[in-house]
């Protein structure tokens, strides 16, 4: 099959009623880039009869995806929420969600993005009369140097749960945030060291992997003590029972492979309690291979072409990934291989690719105060040096938001 997309598919497509005739451009194109896509990888063009029945099942059984989570709750004891591309609306997303599951019953918010070396900040941030957004930043200060994730969005989850505080009733538990992550130490290695090589981790991560110190934190200060959490995290770290292929640059560094696999938070967690840990993703690209890139579409496309059709669910939606149609559907391309059943529980859909907008990076993360410290925690070789300015910093991070904006764009 030729890698050029087929126009003639896309006109008996809309002769058939196939794609919207109200936004007819931005779904034609959609399903362009899904064909294209399926074509490169040797896939056959989409089914649409099946299609419209994966689209039924959703419209069927999606529900609110805020109710969606906090619902989870009543059958599991930890729910990670994974995602990899921070963007904006994933992280209002993510404030949305504290007081739906603290009505729950959940008191408890592990974040992996916040290390527990700052807990005590964070304990203060959250039962403050007034919140302070400087403890705010101090306390995602190293974590958010090493991946240059400084956001808005983000730090104002913590707003939102300083807030959720300051309603709870007198005998009411606090509501908590939990750094899972900790501190590498950068004092085990020469300053001209190459913190992205693998070697480096060897010696940064004294307390062996992060993927299995974030699961004791999870077992320890939770789990063994009857408490339910709910876990943001990134996607590697999210997955409870499949345990993926390693990515060749992605995995280079500070990743824990073992027989070949990699093992993440949350199959530490799987394997002490099992179903009582669920996943719940949202709805962004896979990891691949790299013979097309880095990155895939979920279900070989299928679920973004479920969004693009005329008849397409509303959004925002959240549906079991488990069974039926949706649960089959191949995920072949993405170095995990199987179906969407293995990789969640849950899928949360908020937007289509086409709106994914990035966090907004924080002003002045970075300042004349802290840059020495900034040099000294970040893992990028510019950054680290002497004559890194604030405004590299500053760059960097808006670069990384650009970059994470602009992920669905490098699928081909």
């Amino acid at each position: 099959m030729g890698v050029e997309y087929r126009s003639r598919d896309v006109a008996a497509a809309l002769s058939l009623g196939t794609l919207s005739q109200v936004s007819v451009s931005e779904d034609d194109a959609m399903f362009e880039t899904i064909e294209h896509f399926r074509q490169r990888r040797r896939l056959p063009s989409v089914d649409h009869g099946h299609l419209g029945s994966v689209i039924d099942e959703i419209s069927l059984t999606g529900s609110e995806p805020i109710q969606y989570v906090a619902n989870l709750f009543a059958r599991h004891e930890v729910v990670f929420v994974g995602h990899n591309s921070p963007s904006r609306k994933t992280g209002i997303f993510m404030q949305e969600l504290i007081p739906a599951v603290s009505a729950a019953g959940v008191n408890l918010l592990a974040v992996e993005w916040a290390c527990v070396d700052d807990q005590s900040l964070l304990d203060e941030l959250v039962t403050a009369q007034q919140f302070d957004e400087g403890i705010a930043r101090s306390a995602l200060f190293r974590w958010g140097l090493r991946h240059h994730f400084a956001y808005v969005e983000y730090l104002d989850v913590l707003r939102a749960v300083w807030a959720l505080n300051r309603t709870r009733q007198p005998n009411a538990p606090t509501f908590r945030v939990v750094g899972l992550d900790y501190d590498i130490d950068v004092d085990a290695v020469t300053d001209n060291a190459d913190l992205l090589s693998p070697y480096a981790w060897e010696h940064l991560r004294v307390k062996g992997p992060a993927s299995r110190h974030m699961a004791d934190v999870l077992l320890r200060e939770f789990v063994d003590r009857g408490q339910k959490a709910l876990v943001f995290t990134r996607t590697a770290n999210a997955l409870t029972r499949l345990k993926r292929r390693p990515h060749s640059l992605l995995d280079r560094i500070d990743t824990e492979v073992v027989d070949g696999r990699v093992v993440g938070c949350g199959n530490h967690v799987y394997s002490a309690i099992a179903d009582q840990a669920a996943t719940v993703l949202i709805h962004q690209p896979l990891t691949a291979d790299g013979e097309h890139g880095l990155f895939t579409l979920p279900a070989d496309g299928y679920l973004d072409a479920a969004f693009a059709h005329k008849n397409r669910p509303h959004v925002p939606l959240a549906f079991d990934a488990t069974s039926g149609l949706v649960g089959r559907l191949s995920c072949s391309t993405s170095l995990d291989g199987g179906d969407i059943s293995q990789l969640a529980q849950g899928w949360v859909f908020l937007e289509s690719s086409r709106e994914v907008r990035g966090p907004t990076p924080l002003q002045r993360w970075v300042t004349e105060a802290n840059l020495v410290e900034a040099r000294r925690w970040s893992l990028d070789p510019q950054l680290r040096s002497s004559d890194a300015t604030i405004e590299d910093f500053e760059n960097a991070v808006n670069n990384a938001a650009a970059a994470a904006e602009l992920s669905w764009t490098q699928i081909v």
